[in-house]
């Protein structure tokens, strides 16, 4: 069980979240919906450790995973995918060589041939899942489109074998059809494999279909929260109210808010 206790945090004379108490089921796919600015991505950077206390951030509550209480917020068994897919891959080197980092992290940086023949067969397969061609696994990031590789950072993040995955903005960068092709994917990781996401969205159609549960934050605090089904039929606060009345995605409408970036 992922858990935000008592969550506070101030930037200079700002406060960006207030009170903030979350709990994430471990098998579930939890939701974080509000506007731009609502304090969503300063809670995921929390949440993964990004904010020290001694920086400009001052912060107080606890995170913890399971009952054990994360310091730093960093754990290996959590896995983050972030909102801009540049930041997250080295420009030295083709994608097929910088999906090894996780199979050289757990063997102390050193795999043998066979080894990296069966995680590369393993990449590929995951490839054809999220229609990645493999030719692509032979170019640089920089050669790639932004929807391309956030694909590729939510496959690395699977690689890991992780036992909790965060995501922040995850089909932002994609097109339409790429984006209802990657929920489906999640949705069925989840369902088959018990893996437990925790996912940060202003797209409430996006959420309405993956989560079972949606936390609503507005000005840094969370005004609504419950079942995904129950809060969306019937909704309580101002802003999710005005978001279900705003919403026309994909995922529940004719058209998508998102770029397309294929």
């Amino acid at each position: 069980m992922f858990t935000l206790k008592n969550i506070s945090v101030r930037a200079a004379d700002r406060s960006l979240l207030r009170n903030i108490n979350l709990i994430a089921k471990p098998k579930e796919i939890t939701g974080l919906v509000g506007k731009s600015g609502s304090g969503k991505s300063t809670l995921f950077r929390l949440a993964l450790g990004l904010l020290t206390k001694t920086g400009e951030y001052e912060w107080e509550g606890s995170i913890s995973w399971n009952g054990e209480y994360l310091s730093s917020g960093q754990n290996p068994k959590l896995q983050p995918v972030f909102q801009d897919p540049h930041g997250s891959f080295s420009p030295f080197g083709t994608m097929r060589e910088l999906l090894l980092e996780p199979a050289r992290i757990k063997n102390h940086f050193f795999l043998k041939t066979h080894q990296k023949s069966k995680e590369w067969d393993r990449i590929e397969s995951y490839c054809k899942r999220f229609d990645l061609p493999k030719e692509l696994l032979n170019k640089t990031k920089q050669e790639l489109s932004g929807g391309q590789l956030q694909r590729f950072a939510i496959l690395r993040a699977l690689l890991t074998g992780p036992e909790y995955l965060l995501l922040d903005e995850p089909v932002t960068a994609l097109d339409v059809l790429v984006q209802k092709k990657i929920a489906e994917e999640l949705k069925e990781i989840n369902t088959k494999e018990n893996l437990g996401m925790f996912l940060v969205s202003h797209d409430l159609g996006f959420l309405s279909y993956m989560c079972d549960a949606i936390f609503v934050l507005d000005g840094g605090e969370i005004v609504e929260s419950g079942r995904a089904k129950e809060i969306l039929a019937n909704p309580k606060s101002k802003l999710l109210q005005s978001l279900l009345q705003a919403k026309n995605h994909s995922f529940a409408g004719t058209a998508s808010s998102s770029e397309s970036s294929n």
